[in-house]
């Protein structure tokens, strides 16, 4: 089961993204490894953010202006032509309300 993802809207977020390949640590050579947040299948992603040395990350204005809500993510793995070779991980992605939204 993927975990997870929860953050409050607006704020940053650091992912750490590991990934194997038939057991093994998968580091990429020519491939790029986007994390993408959207409604669900078949919609464009909302933000995506490309895996730069095992790390995501998610900034404020990637989320502010979202509804909170839940929404779904993934991890995409394209090669050098930009060709999809696969989607390692996807599950929900939870952005929360924030008590004061004026800071």
């Amino acid at each position: 089961m993927a975990p997870k993802i929860q953050m409050h809207k607006g704020d940053t977020l650091r992912l750490d993204v590991t990934l194997t390949n038939n057991g093994e640590p998968f580091v990429p050579t020519d491939e790029q490894v986007v994390f993408a947040v959207g409604y669900g299948h078949g919609s464009p992603p909302l933000f995506t953010s490309l895996v730069v040395e095992g790390v995501a990350q998610i900034t404020h204005d990637q989320t502010k202006g979202l509804s909170a809500g839940i929404y779904c993510y993934d991890l995409r793995v394209y090669d050098a032509d930009k060709k999809l070779v696969a989607t390692p991980l996807f599950g929900e992605f939870v952005l929360l309300e924030v008590v004061n939204g004026e800071l």
